[in-house]
């Protein structure tokens, strides 16, 4: 199932209009508030608990091709792939969320949120592609690459949009 529409392709320009964003948010992950209509970190988790779910279900089909591969080859590279699935997901579970008070969020930082957010779904969104795309292409190097890649940009955005949020603690 590809939870993205053509309406969120990496690399796009992201307008300075948070309804839009929201309103495509909120297609995937249920009753999306943003981040300006109720606490932000409540926000945070709901999209956290989506991705981590979406995640581990990636994962699974990616462990059932593994385990149907023979010893050594693929199976080694794409175990590392397995690994980091793992790590990514335990990161978003044990996000740390213990900022306390009320702290508003300025539109801008909103607006930068939520195209974090667009972005980890889209990520998210290809990666489950590539997993899908597997059992065709089979788990050779241009795939193990194309997964390792992937990974990395999830983690890279991850970081970013933790950084973020941080920031808001501080401000």
């Amino acid at each position: 199932m590809r939870i993205i529409q053509a309406d969120v392709i990496s690399g796009w320009i992201m307008k300075r209009d948070r309804h839009p964003k929201i309103e495509i948010i909120g297609r995937h992950v249920p009753e999306f508030p943003g981040y300006r209509a109720i606490h932000h970190l409540e926000t945070d988790r709901l999209l956290r608990h989506f991705l981590s779910g979406r995640l581990g279900e990636i994962r699974e089909r990616l462990a059932d091709f593994v385990a149907g591969l023979p010893e050594g080859g693929p199976r080694a590279a794409l175990s590392e792939s397995l690994r980091r699935l793992a790590q990514i997901k335990a990161t978003l579970v044990e996000a740390d969320s213990q900022q306390a008070g009320s702290i508003s969020v300025s539109p801008e930082k909103e607006e930068a949120l939520l195209d974090f957010d667009l972005n980890l779904l889209d990520k998210t969104a290809a990666l489950a592609g590539a997993v899908d795309g597997i059992d065709r292409e089979g788990g050779g190097p241009n795939m193990q690459a194309l997964l390792a890649g992937l990974l990395e940009d999830l983690e890279e955005l991850l970081k970013k949009r933790q950084t973020l949020l941080a920031s808001l603690a501080q401000s």
